[in-house]
């Protein structure tokens, strides 16, 4: 069981460092964290999966974790602690989307690209318990994975795209993952 696991790793590995492109603009590393004007957004797939839950307020929550996402796959601190905030307040005082809400919380008062990644797994994980509890009436959300965020250990987030940009990493890392499952 060991081997396997073991080879599985090496694989995902090995995957993923296939999966970077030389022509990806590089955005800045975790210590200047916020890209120029001049930096296309590396967030940017050429297909997105437009999402619609029966419940109109969790489309909009839903929306809004992704801004965080791309904020992070960006590398962007300034960007990310605005959305960070606008996806704060659109989870504040329901109470269906109150674990999302204290999950978010911390990735508010965060103060580097670097503790706002560590958080933002734990609120992906908050809106994958709520995404069950809902009603997808179109779209498709793709539950992607990086083996190798946080030291090894692994992290898991939810896409619009099949295409993997990975918020864990930035440019580091970007095309670092797999599609886990789809959602819908």
């Amino acid at each position: 069981m060991k081997v396997i696991y073991s080879l599985m790793v090496l694989t995902l590995f090995v995957a993923c460092k296939g999966n970077q492109e030389s022509e990806v603009k590089t955005a800045p590393t975790q210590e200047t964290e916020q890209l120029d004007d001049t930096q296309k957004d590396l967030n940017e797939t050429s297909s997105k999966e437009e999402i619609v839950f029966e419940n109109e307020k969790f489309t909009q929550v839903y929306n809004s974790y992704l801004d965080v996402k791309a904020s992070l796959v960006n590398t962007d601190l300034e960007a990310s602690t605005d959305t960070a905030r606008t996806f704060l307040s659109i989870t504040e005082g329901v109470d269906d989307f109150i674990e999302i809400f204290e999950e978010t919380i911390p990735l508010v008062e965060a103060t580097t690209i670097k503790e706002r990644r560590v958080v933002f797994e734990k609120v992906s994980r908050a809106m994958e318990d709520q995404i069950k509890e809902e009603n997808i009436i179109s779209g498709a959300i793709y539950k992607q994975y990086c083996p190798m965020a946080f030291n090894g250990k692994g992290a898991f987030w939810l896409s619009d795209s099949k295409e993997v940009r990975n918020p864990y990493f930035g440019d580091q890392m970007l095309k670092c993952g797999v599609i886990d499952s789809t959602i819908e």
